[in-house]
């Protein structure tokens, strides 16, 4: 790390999270800059540089984590390539509730795959994947908690609602469209129909461990539960269990 680097964290160690105006200020005083797009780019390069991290908009920190991308395992990446045939310039995503056995104590011992695709397709969807030999299918989740029991390698079909924040994971030079992880931690919180088992203390548990190891940008993850209609609740949630966390993220 260069030395500007060095003094930059030394000048912000008290401060669990720094505006772009502490940036610009700091620059102004230490450099004499004034150009606020020199203050762009240089932020955008602390980024790439990994020494700087957004945590929503306008704010970053130094405590730098690694973003969350699990890889799809064989039924993942043979479901993916069905959508890809299918459903060209459609979007999708598709994961894997055993990923969240990296954050939970409940843990999953069998596949528990999600599709998720425009709501118009699910129906269609669902007699592609029968045709090509999948037969635990749950498409339609609608009040029910949903059974696990005699059920082998469920395969739930859900909606996908309009800009919802999906990410790719690239294995082996294949990019696979998956949920970011903001997206997870708001639909097991949202969904407590199909993510019923996720609930109470369980649910914090895999908010703290997400939220400790990985990066998660707070304007994206309030930004989608608004969308689901729980930005409120789950801002008071975050700010009353997850107190470890920079207080300007609930702001």
């Amino acid at each position: 790390m260069k030395f500007k680097e060095l003094y930059l964290k030394e000048a912000f160690k008290d401060q669990d999270a720094i505006s772009v105006r502490d940036l610009y200020d700091y620059w102004v005083r230490t450099e004499g800059l004034s150009n606020r797009g020199t203050v762009d780019w240089r932020i955008h390069d602390l980024k790439q540089k990994k020494v700087l991290q957004e945590v929503k908009n306008g704010w970053y920190t130094f405590s730098v984590k690694p973003v969350y991308a699990p890889a799809p395992d064989k039924v993942h990446v043979k479901l993916d390539k069905i959508l890809r045939q299918n459903y060209r310039n459609v979007r999708y995503s598709i994961w894997n509730m055993n990923w969240l056995n990296e954050f939970s104590v409940h843990q999953f011992n069998r596949e528990n795959l999600l599709v998720e695709i425009e709501k118009d397709l699910q129906d269609s969807l669902r007699d592609l994947l029968e045709q090509e030999g999948f037969i635990d299918i749950a498409w339609s989740i609608g009040n029910q908690r949903m059974q696990f029991s005699g059920i082998k390698n469920p395969i739930f079909i859900l909606p996908l609602l309009s800009r919802a924040p999906i990410r790719e994971v690239t294995i082996d030079r294949k990019a696979y469209p998956i949920p970011s992880l903001e997206k997870i931690l708001v639909d097991i919180y949202q969904n407590d129909t199909l993510f019923y088992f996720l609930q109470g203390a369980e649910l914090q548990r895999i908010f703290e461990n997400a939220l400790s190891k990985y990066a998660i940008n707070f304007t994206t993850l309030f930004g989608y539960a608004k969308r689901r209609n729980k930005e409120k609740w789950l801002k008071n949630y975050v700010k009353n269990n997850l107190p470890f966390l920079p207080k300007i993220v609930t702001e």
